[in-house]
């Protein structure tokens, strides 16, 4: 009988393989193995205490290996369907983000890139476990690789068809040699009910208490099988509009408060070097205009002071224009700390977004088909798109770009003429924020654009294709087999509106009267007929209301002028076989799993003319083209060591890749681990693996981003506005990463479990660029290798050298990254009345976040600020704690989220800061549902019924300018919006 079975098994696997091959080699990288149906019953926990061991063959997302009643020593948290149902998050991915594991994750729906214009990062919805990064997170869909969603490598779940999601499994330790590169810190698996049967759909809407942020969400999915249910058609659908975003200035307990000097301080006595204040904003500029400096010199050809020439504008010094009619006033600014004071104008501030514009659509379909038991076809298409609306930092000019406005320009006020006159002033320098025509009343997108000189507004379109074709079958005597290949695209089209073109602003803000007494530019009135602008519309910038429409279409891209287009693809083909050998040790036969795949990835994008000469304020993005293949074998065997002896059970687990990549040649991964059965009542489970990371397309072959910042020019002191160009680095090697992981699970009743894990993780080859702020000041400090990267080519300085115009960056393998911490989780479940009780506890506590570069360690665990060396961390404490009561058809929950106390800054003391302290939070959320009939069920919740507002997370003066743009919370760890309200109806047939 085995010999006629094994001869079943190997022809059965002949034929499968001809089928497989030319799969395979369809595509020219490997791709992880897609999951079988789930682990748990779709009402799982939130979090299990353990990956449970299943009675039929199946995959979990901790391991490949497929045998029945086989448990994986990988941690793996459940979210489970009741749960996803119970919490209705607005999107899937804030119902993850809740994990206390994950770390600061960015969402259209908290404050994280809601003030950048970069490379089709706005609107992305991700994850981030253990605080390492997004890109150090590997995503699946049911299993399967996706396309990145752009050329940084992140995966925006937003365009991922969620409707069908049963669970999601959330490995929290290495798995690379499971599942391929990024999996450093864990994996996120979105796992879909591929045999759903039936109709469900629901209809929700939510808000906060402020009514700002009306949002609404539809799904609807459609399961049928045919002949016999051999075969089987789903199609699912999901969409979700925000149509309003939050600004700044819409919460009441924003009040602007960053860090500025005290002038009390002295180095011997007891008083700190920084002080909290409210209002802090630029101390330079303006939205009427502030003058900051003067010119006593005849003004050079190209409208510049020349080196000398400069001189205090006496009593104009530190007035604004105001008003229509540019009347001057006081700026009564305290605590001037450079760029930045107390009590200044925060309208700048304002504009930063809480919250974004932001929809999404996604729709999957599936047709499956069991020809037989040993081979099951299945085609399935995904489409998803999300749309995105954001603004950016105001076209600020100050210090050494504040506009030069002559004494002959028509738009002074003749008071302010005649004083410049009486002074022998030939002009002031203005510092200005460039929102003209917009208030804190009329703020809005659609304002900024008709309105305002340089308030970006970018539009973000991201759409994704992608179609599988996947065999499976079972070969007899306990094998099986899974294939697939996949084909993805995601395409990125960001337009940028009201960027400004900085040129043309330099012409439109010097006016002029022409000899026909008309205001004009002075390039269209000089006699220089070759520096003549038909186009130039002249510039108003003294005082509030006063920009012409002209001018402002004339320094502002035309719509569609600024672009950029992302294409990305991938195409995945794997092939996998997992069964259980007919030999092993008394205690139990061996399961293996072995599998080959390959991968593609290929990017490219096509920026506008004007984006790569660098013509704007922002969004100068540049073109470049890059590819790469990967080709990887796996292995993965779990071997039964002990059963029913001394212990209940002892298995080893150990699996081995071997991956070759086209750009970095042959790295190997591989995860050695265990589990032991004491009893019934303790397992102990532990893992030790390396892990892998390699660069992403940006990172290879990106040909330089350019952005705009501000760096005192070295050898003058003079605050230049400066453009920092990053580039890519073909000279990369993937990231590799140890990692170590041990823990108990404890199950003391039949309805109380306990599990306590411990994980470590060493990230060694880091890619990181040095920060252009660094490069500069290494450069100061005399290490010359770094010198090199700084580019003079700005105007005449005071040593009669060019200032600094540009300073070049690019990633390299430089750092390492260190963290450890505990993972804590506690499920109860008692009867209650006529009911019952589920009480979960879910935890997190980070010992050490450590990043180590060129040096120097940085200290990130509990340092949140933007102020703290290396960047910013997270609070070392997060936790969940929720108790669910079921009754027939009501259930109704209440939960706790506590975030724990952080700092500022690693590193200060008492004498560095008046308080370095950010307080612990907690916010209860209620959450009720009632079943009214097999087919309807009705649901509300509450998210931070409290109404807590974040804490404040200030920054100091040496952050620059721009840092105050941004609102001094962290919404990327705290809630910014305040107490929302969600509610609606869910129905199945």
């Amino acid at each position: 009988m085995l010999h006629r079975a094994t001869r079943a098994t190997v022809s059965r696997l002949a034929l499968v393989t001809t089928f497989l091959t030319p799969m395979a080699a369809m595509a020219q990288t490997p791709g992880p193995a897609p999951a079988d149906p789930a682990t748990t019953p779709t009402s799982t926990a939130s979090a299990q205490a353990d990956a449970p061991a299943v009675d039929d063959a199946i995959v979990i997302t901790g391991s490949r290996i497929a045998a029945a009643g086989y448990t994986a020593p990988t941690p793996v948290t459940v979210v489970g369907e009741e749960i996803i149902q119970r919490d209705a998050r607005a999107t899937i991915g804030d119902t993850i983000r809740e994990l206390p594991a994950v770390g600061a994750s960015s969402s259209p729906n908290n404050t994280s890139g809601a003030g950048n214009i970069v490379a089709g990062v706005t609107g992305l919805d991700t994850v981030n476990l253990r605080n390492l990064g997004v890109t150090r997170t590997l995503v699946l869909f049911d299993g399967q690789r996706v396309v990145q969603s752009n050329v940084t490598g992140q995966i925006d779940i937003g365009t991922i068809p969620t409707a069908l999601v049963q669970r999601i499994d959330v490995v929290t330790a290495g798995a690379s040699a499971a599942w391929g590169s990024d999996a450093v810190s864990g994996v996120v698996n979105l796992v879909l009910n591929k045999q759903f049967d039936g109709v469900r759909g629901s209809i929700e809407a939510g808000d906060t208490s402020e009514f700002d942020r009306f949002n609404y969400r539809a799904q609807l999915a459609i399961g049928k099988g045919f002949n016999d249910d051999r075969g089987r058609i789903i199609v699912a659908g999901n969409f979700f509009d925000a149509p309003s975003n939050v600004f700044a200035n819409q919460r009441s307990w924003n009040r602007y408060t960053q860090l500025v000097n005290n002038p009390a301080y002295t180095a011997s006595n007891n008083e700190p070097r920084l002080i909290h204040a409210d209002n802090v904003n630029l101390s330079g500029a303006t939205t009427g205009g502030l003058i900051v400096g003067g010119c006593r010199a005849a003004i050079t050809a190209t409208g510049a002071c020349p080196a000398g020439g400069s001189a205090s504008p006496g009593a104009l010094l530190n007035q604004q224009f105001t008003g229509a009619n540019g009347q001057l006033a006081a700026f009564p600014i305290t605590n001037v700390s450079g760029q930045v004071a107390a009590n200044a104008e925060t309208l700048q501030a304002s504009l930063n977004n809480l919250a974004i514009r932001y929809r999404t659509t996604s729709v999957f379909g599936l047709l499956s088909y069991d020809f037989a038991d040993w081979l099951k076809v299945s085609v399935q298409g995904n489409y998803g798109t999300t749309f995105s609306r954001n603004n950016s930092v105001p076209f600020i000019r100050i210090g050494a770009q504040a506009p030069l406005i002559r004494v002959d320009n028509p738009y002074l006020p003749d008071a302010v003429g005649s004083q410049m006159v009486a002074s022998g002033l030939t002009g002031i320098n203005v510092g200005t924020t460039n929102i003209n025509n917009a208030t804190a009343d009329t703020l809005s997108y659609d304002n900024f654009v008709t309105n305002s000189v340089g308030v970006p507004v970018a539009t973000t379109d991201r759409t994704l294709k992608r179609g599988v074709i996947s065999l499976d079958g079972d070969l007899g005597s306990g094998w099986s087999y899974n294939a697939y290949f996949q084909r993805g695209e995601v395409t990125v089209f960001q337009q940028t509106e009201s960027n400004a073109i900085v040129g043309n602003f330099n012409k439109a803000v010097d006016a002029v009267r022409n000899s026909a007494g008309q205001i004009v530019c002075r390039v269209n009135a000089d006699a220089n007929a070759a520096n003549d602008d038909p186009a130039c519309a002249p510039l108003n910038i003294l005082g509030t209301g006063v920009a012409s429409q002209a001018a402002i279409r004339y320094i502002n891209v035309a719509p569609g002028q600024n672009f950029q287009r992302q294409v990305l693809a991938q195409n995945v083909g794997a092939v996998s076989l997992q069964g259980t050998l007919p030999f092993g040790l008394p205690a139990g036969n061996i399961a293996l799993a072995v599998g080959a795949e390959a991968r593609s990835e290929k990017g490219t994008i096509t920026n506008d003319p004007g984006a790569q000469a660098r013509l704007y304020s922002v969004a100068n993005f540049p073109s470049f083209a890059g590819r790469y293949n990967v080709k990887e074998a796996f292995a993965e065997v779990d071997v039964p060591l002990i059963k029913d002896s001394f212990i209940d059970a002892l298995n080893f687990n150990g699996a081995i890749r071997v991956t070759d990549y086209s750009t970095s040649g042959s790295v190997t991964t591989w995860k050695l681990g265990g589990t032991a059965d004491i009893n019934e009542a303790i397992r102990i489970r532990g893992t030790v693996s390396r892990d892998i990371r390699a660069p992403n397309l940006n990172e290879l072959f990106s040909t330089g981003l350019s952005t705009l910042s501000s760096a005192i020019s070295p050898g003058t002191g003079t605050n230049v506005s400066i453009f920092t160009f990053a580039s890519g680095n073909a000279d990369l090697q993937p990231e590799v990463a140890r990692t170590y992981s041990a823990g108990v699970v404890l199950r003391p009743a039949s309805r109380f479990n306990i599990s306590v894990d411990y994980y470590n993780i060493n990230l060694s080859g880091a890619i990181v660029s040095v920060g252009s702020n660094e490069v500069l000041s290494r450069c100061n400090a005399g290490e010359t290798i770094f010198c090199s990267q700084l580019v003079f080519a700005g105007p005449i300085g005071s040593n009669g050298q060019p200032l600094l115009s540009q300073i070049n960056t690019f990633p390299e393998n430089i750092a390492s990254l260190k963290t450890s911490g505990i993972d804590y989780q506690a499920d109860y479940t008692m009867p209650l009345f006529a009911g019952s009780l589920q009480m979960r506890l879910l935890g997190n506590y980070i010992l050490q976040l450590r990043q180590e570069q060129l040096g120097n360690t940085y200290v990130l665990d509990g340092a949140i600020g933007p102020d703290n060396p290396g960047g910013t961390g997270f609070p070392k404490a997060r936790a969940t704690f929720s108790a669910t009561y079921n009754q027939d058809g009501l259930s109704a929950t209440a939960q706790t989220r506590f975030i724990g106390a952080a700092r500022l800054v690693s590193n200060w003391t008492a004498k560095d800061v008046d308080n370095n302290r950010v307080p612990p939070i907690a916010y209860v959320d209620l959450r009720g549902s009632y079943q009214i009939n097999d087919t309807i069920q009705v649901f509300a919740t509450v998210d931070n019924l409290l109404n807590q507002a974040p804490p404040n997370v200030a920054a100091s003066p040496t952050q620059g300018q721009t840092s105050y743009y941004f609102t001094p919370i962290s919404g990327i760890i705290y809630d910014a919006l305040g107490r929302q309200y969600r509610g609606g109806v869910r129905v199945k047939f």
